[in-house]
């Protein structure tokens, strides 16, 4: 299980270098008339997705039991979360802003969905910091609370798409259903239900 996962996170990383070669070659790429924008983009989308999975894995777990070894991998998917929002903050400081401190805290504090994108961003260090079994061990029942910020997080991140958005909703309204869908299932009578039916198929 390991193995692949860590292939899979690798993979966007090596599309995104293959394409820079391309680009630095002048051979024909995929990344468009702004090369910096686009990668800060791959690794946002990246880092969503791989949150998605984080959400999705204890509902998937309960419906189909051979799902379980997901389970033990959910703290690295939750890891490559992180590594690549920081990955997608560096892309923007350093190939959108061209490492301009000041747009970047213009941008911060007065841009809307930067504001959220930050907030998501800090809500990630105290999941990523206490990510470990010994802070799991020193937390107790305290750990799990504190980790139900991660749907606080991911809004956020939704938020922060959203608010990028000048035409095609389609991306965003697909992140928001998928999203809603995850939260919903965490609701104890539903996700019973839910689970009822399962076993009566």
């Amino acid at each position: 299980m390991k193995p692949a996962l860590w292939a899979l996170a690798f993979a966007p990383i090596g599309y995104i270098a293959f394409q820079i070669y391309l680009l630095a070659t002048g051979s024909p790429h995929a990344l468009g008339g702004e090369p910096g924008a686009a990668v800060m983009r791959l690794l946002g989308n990246t880092a969503w997705w791989a949150l998605i999975l984080v959400l999705a894995i204890t509902p998937l777990r309960q419906w189909w039991p051979a799902l379980t070894p997901l389970v033990r991998a959910r703290r690295l998917v939750g890891l490559w979360v992180s590594a690549y929002v920081v990955m997608h903050l560096l892309a923007y400081y350093l190939l959108v802003l061209g490492m301009d401190v000041s747009v970047l805290w213009d941008d911060i504090s007065q841009k809307p969905y930067a504001i959220a994108g930050f907030a998501a961003t800090l809500g990630l260090i105290p999941l990523t910091v206490t990510s470990t079994r010994g802070w799991m061990r020193r937390l107790g029942r305290d750990w799990k609370r504190l980790h139900r910020i991660v749907y606080g997080v991911a809004f956020a991140a939704w938020i922060h798409v959203v608010w990028q958005v000048r035409s095609d909703y389609t991306e965003a309204v697909v992140f928001g259903l998928i999203l809603l869908v995850l939260a919903l299932l965490r609701a104890p009578t539903l996700r019973l239900h839910i689970h009822q039916l399962f076993l009566r198929n």
